[in-house]
């Protein structure tokens, strides 16, 4: 069975899109047993940075890199769109058993990683119209020979609804917006939806064989229980999904999945490069990782 593409997407920064991929993908594949790859399309490269220590993160920032090391990331999938050249080869690109020990032990086999590239940064403004036609389905196509390897390929979008974003939607077989319990957040959603709903629609003659690709869930991060905002925010969410689902903005089974409560050790697994499963394993951030891939498992499996 070919993986479920789902693309992690909203044009807010700091909302726990990284997070959820990399912390989601480490449940999935160390718990669960899924085959898992997180494919870095932010030139900020948190997902790359996360999961690789300095040393191999460097390879991809360096001024001083080689050119073999540009070839091996998101970049060049866009690049070979935009020049018509095939140096991009996913089986060469995608890094195996993330993250690894000092001693090169793979401490999440199953989990695996495209990396991004800063460069990433350049590739808005090379797109022109013209290109566009190539551009758009280069993720897709790429992503195509390894589908059948995983289970699951999520998507770290960038923090907007540009052209690397849209070839994420474009590759994606669903979307999850990842939030924020509070006001400006929710006043951002049907924006948001609305937003994605319209590029579904721009995008469907080039997605004939497949689904609508429509907003099927949202995760809720950094929740505190601090006073009554956050659960009247959350109360608020329910209710405005339930709208965007009268409105047909989201898919019909769109969840709002449990939430993941805010976690010092979260935080902090970062700069250790590695999950909070495996930076703290008792944190409450691996206990509601833990449940949001259970969730998670049983939304996909029902949705089609």
């Amino acid at each position: 069975m070919a993986a479920k593409i789902i693309a992690f997407i909203n044009f807010k920064g700091g909302v726990g899109k990284t997070s959820n991929t990399v912390n989601l993908g480490a449940a999935l594949a160390l718990d669960r047993h899924k085959r898992v790859l997180i494919v870095d399309l932010d030139p900020q490269c948190n997902a790359t940075f996360w999961l690789l220590q300095h040393e191999k993160f460097d390879a991809f920032t360096a001024e001083a890199r080689q050119k073999t090391d540009i070839e091996k990331t998101t970049f060049q999938v866009f690049q070979d769109a935009l020049r018509g050249t095939k140096l991009f080869k996913i089986q060469d690109a995608i890094i195996r058993g993330l993250p690894v020990d000092d001693f090169g032990l793979e401490l999440i086999p199953n989990l695996h990683l495209l990396p991004a590239a800063v460069d990433l940064f350049d590739t808005e403004f090379a797109v022109n119209g013209t290109a566009l036609s190539r551009f758009l389905p280069s993720l897709r196509n790429a992503l195509e020979p390894v589908q059948d390897d995983y289970d699951y390929i999520f998507l770290d979008c960038p923090p907007n609804l540009y052209y690397v974003a849209q070839a994420g939607a474009l590759a994606a077989h669903h979307i999850i917006v990842p939030y924020n319990p509070d006001y400006l957040s929710l006043s951002g959603l049907k924006i948001l939806c609305r937003q994605l709903h319209k590029l579904d629609e721009k995008l469907r003659l080039q997605r004939q064989k497949l689904h609508r690709n429509q907003v099927c869930g949202v995760t809720i991060n950094r929740n505190e229980k601090v006073g009554d905002a956050y659960g009247t925010a959350i109360s608020q969410l329910h209710s405005q999904v339930d709208l965007l689902k009268a409105d047909g903005l989201v898919h019909p089974q769109c969840k709002v999945f449990h939430p993941i409560r805010k976690c010092v050790r979260l935080a902090e697994s970062t700069s250790h490069h590695k999950p909070v499963l495996l930076h703290d394993p008792k944190s409450i951030g691996s206990e509601d990782y833990r449940t949001l891939a259970d969730e998670f498992i049983t939304h996909f499996d029902a949705t089609p």
